[in-house]
């Protein structure tokens, strides 16, 4: 059983759900949300993960937030969806980004859908900003799709060790 997953699981659950209410209310994921994230991946990890992957994954953080920076200077994706995507890349195994890469895409899929049905069927609350455009200028909360995947990548784990 993958103990690390069951750990950054139960450490990052609270946050994944705070970041997808916050990111469908407001269209907004507030900075508390990276920087905390950040901060318990320094303080959690190296009592779950060998010192090696420890390190190995800071610095995959670190190169996250390099390609986040340059990704926001060309204006191709908020700022807050590339700040929490670079706080969640530490809790992934560093030999499975692709994977968890897989899993966000299908996470992705499942959220728009999600997200249209419930503007369709008119289950979604009215004042909350994104379902409050209508149209092709509709905005997407990347937030809601980028928990989903970390949540369901090592739910994968706890259940099936890859």
């Amino acid at each position: 059983m993958a103990y690390w997953a069951i750990v950054f699981l139960i450490v990052t659950f609270p946050f994944c759900i705070y970041a997808t209410w916050t990111d469908l209310k407001f269209l907004k994921i507030p900075n508390i949300v990276p920087v905390s994230l950040v901060l318990v991946f320094i303080v959690v990890g190296p009592f779950v993960l060998p010192f090696s992957e420890y390190w190995l994954s800071l610095v995959y953080g670190l190169i996250a937030l390099m390609l986040s920076l340059v990704i926001f200077a060309a204006r191709l994706v908020p700022g807050g969806d590339l700040k929490y995507t670079t706080a969640i890349i530490p809790f992934v195994d560093t030999n499975e980004l692709i994977s968890f890469a897989m899993f966000v895409s299908l996470c992705s899929i499942l959220a728009v859908l999600t997200h249209l049905v419930f503007g369709w069927v008119g289950l979604a609350p009215k004042d909350w900003a994104s379902w409050k455009t209508g149209g092709w200028k509709r905005r997407f909360p990347v937030g809601f799709a980028l928990s989903g995947g970390l949540i369901v990548y090592l739910a994968a784990h706890i259940i099936q060790p890859v």
